[in-house]
């Protein structure tokens, strides 16, 4: 278990528990809605307060070097590594950034107000459901004849307001639209502790054993991390670190 040397190419996910790591191993990532509070600013005619566009499930991983201490103090004190290349097979990109003025604000907010306004130009029924929701998911949006728009909220999965880009995150988004998600993140992972049916396809980010490298725990809390850890996973290197 020891040390070793860390490429920045690693990816980390942190988590408050160990309960939380072995939950994650056993289980999978689970699927969590993200409000990036941007498209009041992107589209201030309309805000989205109920709803944002593409406001479906992510799974967030940092680059930076454990221990990273704005994910250890928000997200909590434990890490799972996954390789940077079983990420990218997931499509995880790097978040982008963004302001709330300047001139690329000022160009995404046209850029945005254009593809809303050209998708509210071709529907040809507006007070139909499926036009509703056109909107807010991508895949309604190409549908209803607003590939501007569609593209434009793909590009939104990946956006994250400027106050945070001390997380240097990288987002896996999940591929599938679902709606009725709990309000509550506990209960979010509840459902899926373990998920059940149809939900162990859809509802969770499942990682082959071999795509963790290797974990992050407080050094005090070593003995219960190592004793919790599943036979499969013993092996694995672990970054200890003072907090």
């Amino acid at each position: 278990m020891g040390e070793y040397y860390w490429s920045m190419c690693d990816l980390t996910h942190y988590t408050r528990s160990v309960e939380a790591v072995i939950n994650i191993l056993s289980n999978g990532f689970a699927w969590v809605p993200n409000k990036r509070n941007l498209m009041r600013n992107l589209v201030p005619a309309h805000g989205f307060l109920e709803r944002e566009p593409q406001e479906f499930g992510m799974v967030s991983f940092t680059d930076q070097d454990p221990p990273a201490p704005g994910h250890v103090n928000e997200f909590g004190e434990f890490g799972i590594v996954v390789s940077h290349e079983w990420a990218r097979l997931q499509m995880a990109q790097r978040v982008i950034y963004v302001a709330e003025d300047g001139p690329i604000a000022g160009a995404l907010r046209w850029l945005f107000t254009t593809g809303y306004e050209q998708l509210e130009a071709e529907i040809r029924f507006p007070d139909d459901a499926a036009a509703q929701m056109a909107f807010t998911n991508k895949a309604m949006a190409g549908v209803q004849g607003g590939l501007l728009w569609s593209n434009l909220l793909t590009l939104y999965e990946y956006m994250e307001p400027e106050e945070n880009s001390y997380q240097s995150e990288w987002r896996i988004v999940s591929p599938y639209p679902l709606y009725g998600y709990p309000p509550s993140k506990l209960e979010i992972i509840r459902r899926v502790s373990p998920p059940r049916n149809w939900a162990k396809f859809i509802n969770v980010l499942r990682a082959p054993d071999a795509a963790v490298i290797r974990f992050v725990c407080p050094r005090q809390c070593e003995e219960l991390f190592v004793r919790a850890l599943p036979s499969n996973f013993s092996s694995k290197p672990i970054r200890l670190y003072d907090n």
